[in-house]
């Protein structure tokens, strides 16, 4: 854990609720805007700054995970602001959790993904029952945020990711505190 509790918890809980923001943009938008990658890595430098010894190994993990998730992202298996906001929420923890932070934002991710697979068939279920009675479906089930997230879960679109970060980061921050 770094040090200096107080200010610790403070800068990690304006890091989290950045990573909340980029979430539900992403969700709602799926874009990660770069202003808020941009203030979760300041957050994290500013983290990483409580311990001077330490923030050399904690900006070149940093840019390991960038150019390594940079490879994937130039494929096409990443998006870029996934790319991007992976890189800046390792400096939100301790250099020795970096690969505990990327193992459990993987794990998350494959959760998230199980989740999107099984709504991808229920709603596909739904979609075709609808059809097949003849009636086009009730306009407040295709309203506001979880309209369109259904829809682009119907269309087999890509998955808002910054969700998996969110949550693959509150469970290495947590574990690090416990």
């Amino acid at each position: 854990m770094i040090s200096n509790f107080p200010f610790t918890s403070l800068l990690q809980t304006t890091g989290m609720a950045g990573l909340l923001l980029a979430a539900v943009t992403d969700l709602d938008q799926r874009i990660i805007p770069n202003k808020l990658v941009a203030g979760v890595l300041a957050i994290g430098l500013l983290l990483q700054l409580q311990t001077p010894n330490l923030i050399l190994a904690s900006v070149a993990g940093a840019l390991i995970v960038f150019f390594a998730l940079g490879v994937l992202g130039h494929f096409n298996l990443i998006g870029g602001g996934d790319v991007k906001l992976i890189a800046a929420t390792t400096l939100l923890v301790s250099p020795r959790s970096v690969l505990d932070l990327l193992l459990t934002i993987a794990l998350a991710g494959g959760l998230l993904s199980c989740v999107y697979l099984a709504l991808r068939a229920g709603l596909g279920k739904r979609e075709l029952a609808v059809s097949s009675l003849g009636r086009a479906p009730s306009d407040s089930a295709h309203r506001g945020l979880f309209g369109r997230e259904a829809a682009r879960i119907m269309c087999g679109e890509p998955m808002p990711y910054a969700i998996a970060i969110l949550f693959g980061v509150t469970f290495t921050i947590a574990s690090e505190v416990f």
